[in-house]
């Protein structure tokens, strides 16, 4: 375990999902204390011919070494995910790059900037996904969810951010924002964190403009210059 879990994890383990299914701890960045960012995706997802490991009524029941072995277990493993590109040097690119990018702006104060600093950027975020099931088609939104699956999304989500206690909220995905804002009825969340939403990073909308001018990107750059 990297040191920068440890404290955390001792809560994030007590909640009876997150102790069956590890993969979808939260990453937590090694400056996140810092600026207290988190963000939140939509979802993993598997290549077709893994569907069925994961496409199963017990998937909330059964732990992540219960599933069928496989390669897509990489896939799906939130921490392994992005400390492949923080530790690792794996492909940096839109999704990791673009917000990282942003960050590394904001905090660099300058546009000109190397690799590694974007790398580094990433340090500065926790990163969890909203909806815990994968989705089953790459670079498509997750379809086909039930009921059991938003319940799910927002429990577990609602219990890793308690714990994070974040100062900044973004949500990478309308789909989860608008689906974590129809289970906070009584507010809870909205009242108690700064949350807000953009476009997704990998999206044609990251850089193209509104009709009011603006671009997804700017608008992140904007909410992360508020805590940096």
């Amino acid at each position: 375990m990297r040191k920068q879990y440890e404290s955390f994890d001792i809560n994030l383990l007590k909640n009876k999902f997150l102790k069956r299914h590890t993969e979808c701890l939260p990453f937590i960045g090694e400056k996140y204390g810092e600026s207290r960012l988190l963000l939140i995706g939509e979802s993993h997802y598997v290549p077709e011919n893994e569907i069925n490991c994961v496409n199963r009524e017990d998937f909330y029941e059964v732990s992540f070494e219960e599933l069928q072995d496989g390669d897509y277990k990489g896939w799906i493993d939130t921490r392994s995910v992005f400390e492949r590109r923080v530790y690792y040097g794996y492909d940096f690119k839109q999704f990791f790059s673009n917000t990282a990018t942003e960050i590394a702006k904001v905090k660099n104060k300058t546009s000109d900037l190397s690799l590694e600093q974007r790398r580094e950027a990433m340090h500065q975020y926790a990163f969890m996904n909203y909806f815990k099931r994968p989705s089953y088609s790459k670079g498509k939104t997750i379809s086909g969810l039930t009921r059991k699956d938003y319940e799910v999304a927002y429990d577990v989500s609602r219990y890793i951010i308690d714990v994070l206690k974040p100062r900044l909220i973004i949500f990478l995905s309308r789909k989860a924002y608008n689906a974590f804002c129809q289970c906070d009825q009584d507010g809870v969340l909205v009242s108690k964190y700064s949350v807000k939403c953009v476009s997704h990073p990998s999206s044609c909308w990251w850089n193209r403009k509104r009709k009011d001018g603006r671009c997804a990107r700017e608008d992140f750059n904007e909410f992360v210059s508020l805590i940096m």
